[in-house]
């Protein structure tokens, strides 16, 4: 027994095999280009196989068979939104100027700084009657307000103020009524009917007083509305000038609300008034009181609605 055949039977199948020499053989095609021909080539290389991303993705169809429908029959998801088209018109624009309604605010203001300056002490008596009726004894004492200097200044202030809220809640629906585009005419109209409905009443109290034989009652009564229609000026008047000047209605409306309350408490006050009086019986005191109270805000509330 040789050595190897001895070493083969000691170690057993623990020998390890031996790994067979590997040897290289070469591709016979130099060159796969032919075989992956591009999709969109019309003249594809003359090859026996061809391997083309079309046949994968759509199947190939004769010309003959194959309907003349569109590939995709289904509706797309995304769908182009139609729009109509609509004629429309030129519009003129008007482009209005409101320097003046500017240069009559500058004047409430030079007022208001009049009469904070020099007559401050009457304006807090004033606003102190405004929220209890014994300070008005007090007003009076110190002297008769509806002949003082204040007075004309106060009175311009709330029709100013009051106009301009009307104009700026009501002016489509004035302006569709009365014909008028020019902000200018309306406000100055609006000047005039609240001027004159101001003054009627006014009249209306007097000659009610002489009738009557009720001086000093009437006389109450005419500074009872002073007092109301000054305090209501002076706090509506910087609503006025932010809403003006920032476009905002709101605001406009806050001051509206803020007109109505007072009128609301002026008409309270002339109640008391009038019992105080012991002249007029009360349905006929409740007449009155709605004549000259409420028919100019309801005459006021019909003009600035009369085009609805």
């Amino acid at each position: 027994m040789t050595a190897r055949e001895q070493q083969t039977v000691n170690t057993g199948f623990f020998i390890k095999p031996e790994a067979p020499t590997k040897s290289t053989e070469t591709d016979s095609i130099r060159d796969y280009s032919d075989f992956l021909v591009d999709s969109l080539n019309t003249f594809p290389g003359d090859t026996v196989f061809r391997f083309e991303l079309r046949e994968i993705v759509l199947p190939v169809q004769d010309s003959i068979t194959a309907p003349a429908k569109p590939l995709f029959d289904k509706p797309s998801i995304f769908i182009i939104s139609q729009s109509r088209q609509q004629k429309t018109d030129p519009e003129f624009r008007f482009r209005h100027n409101y320097d003046w309604l500017t240069s009559l605010f500058l004047v409430c203001l030079m007022v208001l700084a009049w009469i904070r300056f020099y007559h401050m002490r009457r304006i807090k008596q004033l606003f102190r009657a405004v929220g209890a009726r014994h300070h008005v004894n007090q007003l009076v004492r110190d002297g008769n307000l509806t002949e003082e200097r204040i007075t004309p200044g106060l009175a311009f202030v709330y029709i100013i103020s009051l106009a301009a809220v009307v104009l700026q809640l009501g002016f489509d629906a004035i302006s569709s009524w009365l014909g008028i585009k020019e902000p200018s005419l309306i406000y100055m109209i609006l000047l005039a009917v609240i001027s004159v409905l101001w003054l009627l009443k006014i009249l209306a109290i007097r000659g009610t007083g002489m009738i009557f034989r009720t001086k000093h009652d009437t006389g109450e009564f005419i500074l009872t509305n002073i007092i109301f229609n000054a305090a209501a000026g002076i706090m509506i008047f910087p609503l006025v000038l932010a809403g003006f000047y920032s476009g905002n209605l709101l605001i406009m409306k806050i001051a509206a609300v803020i007109l109505l309350i007072v009128a609301g408490l002026r008409f309270i006050r002339s109640m008391m008034v009038g019992f105080s009086a012991q002249t007029f019986s009360v349905l006929y005191l409740f007449l009155y009181l709605c004549t000259l109270e409420i028919l100019p805000v309801l005459f006021l509330y019909r003009l600035v609605t009369i085009a609805d």
